[in-house]
């Protein structure tokens, strides 16, 4: 899913005059299984030369899960320890994240004190369940300005729209909220991405470091309508619930044509983010995606 909607945006950035010879080359890794990147393939510097047909990882992405970011499962420990160290040890290697992949990695770098890795800041946000419940569908999205001015395809008066399912959400912490005199801002350079009505922070992004989405931008209506019923059918779901959720994903439908969303525009974006400067002579290679 991801390799298909990256590479298709590469072919029209390819198109564009300040972009070319982007190639997107995937490998996929099974988190939940214990599989993750060797750190021996990661990228170490940018004049690092390319050890085989694909080089070094320059990126890594993370997908979404049925999972909670906060639930005590050895591989989410596992990830989160891996995403520090990536953060923190390769700093040539770009980390994005979608849904709980956004989730984790707001728990790996804003929430935990850790002697051995050293992060931006210390419990300053973490991940909790919505009192409100699901975020589902299409709702509108404002960007952060000080953020779209990085990405062009993301610039845009009206508010943004991508696919939503989740009932979790990155919030700052209880000691934060305790010790701040206002709102509780994000640790310096950190970005907010934007907001909704529902959830205040739909993303996360670090210059050059890191770029998330509580969105989903490879979910189509289909896709998202189908794994909506799913969990309605393993939570049974009342069914006015589930007719309301149809509705909030259905807004973007187009009959017979493509969904009236901002998916194109944010898989843009964040290929112009794992690309950032440069595009590397043998393309760019964005694993993990479990």
């Amino acid at each position: 899913m991801f390799r298909t909607l990256l590479q298709n945006a590469a072919n029209r950035l390819n198109k564009s005059e300040t972009q070319s010879n982007i190639s997107v080359h995937v490998t996929a890794f099974d988190a939940v299984g214990g599989s993750l990147p060797p750190l021996s393939t990661l990228r170490q510097s940018t004049s690092e030369p390319h050890a085989g047909p694909l080089g070094p990882i320059d990126a890594i992405l993370i997908s979404g899960s049925s999972f909670s970011a906060y639930e005590d499962h050895p591989w989410i420990h596992n990830l989160q320890s891996f995403v520090k160290t990536v953060y923190t040890t390769y700093p040539e290697v770009k980390i994005f994240g979608s849904c709980f992949g956004h989730q984790i990695i707001a728990q790996a770098l804003l929430q935990h004190a850790d002697a051995e890795v050293q992060v931006d800041e210390v419990s300053t946000h973490h991940v909790e369940h919505s009192p409100a419940g699901f975020e589902m569908g299409i709702h509108p999205i404002t960007l952060n300005p000080e953020f779209t001015a990085r990405f062009p395809p993301l610039a845009r008066a009206a508010p943004f729209r991508i696919q939503l399912i989740h009932a979790d959400g990155v919030v700052p912490t209880p000691a934060a909220l305790e010790a701040a005199a206002g709102p509780v801002v994000l640790p310096t350079p950190w970005l907010n991405v934007g907001s909704s009505a529902q959830c205040a922070i739909q993303g996360l992004y670090n210059p050059g470091r890191v770029l998330t989405y509580q969105g989903h931008f490879e979910f189509d209506t289909f896709v998202n309508s189908e794994l909506m019923q799913e969990f309605a059918r393993r939570a049974n779901w009342p069914a006015e619930d589930v007719a309301s959720y149809l509705e909030q994903i259905n807004r973007s439908a187009v009959v017979g044509g493509e969904d009236d969303d901002d998916a194109k525009a944010a898989a843009e974006a964040v290929l112009l983010f794992m690309v950032g400067d440069r595009v590397v002579s043998n393309g760019l290679m964005t694993p993990p995606l479990g």
